[in-house]
């Protein structure tokens, strides 16, 4: 026998609400700084917007599932709950599985636009392709999971379905595969930046908290095993749900953090500061020419930003983090107390950028 995937309807409303609540607060403010206060919003952050929105109706599907009985045996349900029952189920699981897409992909995005590296944009593609291709073989396998379709919760007429277990199970191994890619892209080229430890150490766990999307997929096989084997769906589905809701909402948590990390060194200097105390890089910070890259951090409240530092090429702006790529760089810190020098309008550097030659535009 198949151990329970049971937990009681209350367990699942209130953490699939809870944690798409925390998800919303996290894209909001992460739209807030792109869009209101750096003004550099994105593709990611159009996707990542629609990730919320189908986590939202992911929380919802679970939700009517719960009002139609999931948490309780099906012999205790009339026909017409257990039928309702069934058809958000269905609904649940390719919006489950549009929503890891698009929270993944926001992630992906993100990439590219911080490491402009060639190679690593390759990768970057890559795993996109991967994730798409991936996504569209889940989706479609779960919209056509029974033929008919209305045969997935209405066994009174013909048809047949798919096997659960080897379907869903081939979807987890492949998403837990991209998660794993996903969190460990870019922790060689963050390594390889010649930046003060305790910075470093901070940037790579920023990326790397993408894997906590990858132990949620591990600690939610076991759910979805037992689901996927009963004859009781009602009873046994609610664990799967849980952990469906966390993996989709620790996702788009995970995309929204580096954008994130100039509000948290803003008001918490100190996670960021280096070894003296101070706020700053250690100067002169010198480029490592195995990453031909480094970071550069900007405080701006202009809306003319691009034109003023026309210079600069890729930008760390207000949280959003831009690697340059080529040229000779040096990083040198600057006196933050300096006044702006213009009361309406103006640039708070904190580190100034040193550049031989001007980047190629694109």
């Amino acid at each position: 026998m198949p151990a329970s995937g049971h937990a009681s309807g209350e367990a699942v409303v209130g953490v699939t609400i809870s944690f798409t609540v925390l998800a919303g607060l996290a894209t909001v403010a992460r739209l807030v700084t792109r869009i209101g206060i750096v003004h550099s919003a994105g593709l990611d952050d159009l996707v990542i917007s629609i990730a919320i929105v189908l986590s939202i109706m992911l929380t919802i599907a679970m939700c009517q599932q719960v009002k139609y009985g999931m948490g309780r045996h099906a012999d205790s349900l009339s026909v017409e709950d257990h039928v309702q029952s069934l058809v958000w189920f269905w609904a649940s699981v390719w919006v489950y599985y549009l929503a890891l897409c698009f929270a993944k992909l926001s992630i992906l995005i993100q990439y590219l636009r911080l490491f402009p590296e060639r190679k690593f944009r390759a990768k970057c593609f890559l795993l996109i392709g991967i994730v798409i291709g991936w996504t569209m073989f889940a989706f479609f396998s779960a919209v056509f999971a029974c033929r008919p379709i209305r045969y997935f919760w209405d066994s009174s007429i013909q048809g047949s379905c798919l096997d659960r277990l080897a379907v869903w199970f081939a979807n987890t191994a492949v998403n837990i595969l991209t998660d794993i890619c996903t969190a460990v892209l870019p922790l060689p080229v963050l390594k390889s930046l010649n930046l003060p430890k305790k910075q470093r150490f901070m940037l790579m766990a920023v990326f790397g908290l993408g894997a906590v999307t990858c132990i949620i997929s591990i600690l939610r096989l076991p759910a979805l095993y037992a689901v996927s084997k009963t004859k009781d769906t009602s009873w046994d589905n609610p664990l799967a749900a849980i952990w469906s809701s966390l993996e989709v909402n620790s996702g788009i948590i995970c995309s929204c953090l580096p954008t994130l990390n100039g509000c948290i060194s803003r008001y918490f200097p100190q996670l960021f500061a280096s070894s003296d105390g101070s706020n700053r890089l250690t100067p002169p910070v010198e480029l490592s020419r195995s990453a031909k890259s480094t970071i550069c951090r900007i405080s701006a409240n202009c809306s003319q930003l691009s034109k003023a530092s026309g210079r600069l090429g890729r930008r760390f702006i207000g949280g959003d983090l831009k690697l340059a790529e080529e040229g000779s760089l040096e990083v040198m810190s600057e006196d933050q107390s300096t006044p702006p020098s213009s009361p309406g309008c103006h640039i708070h550097v904190a580190t100034v950028v040193e550049q031989e030659e001007e980047f190629r535009k694109g």
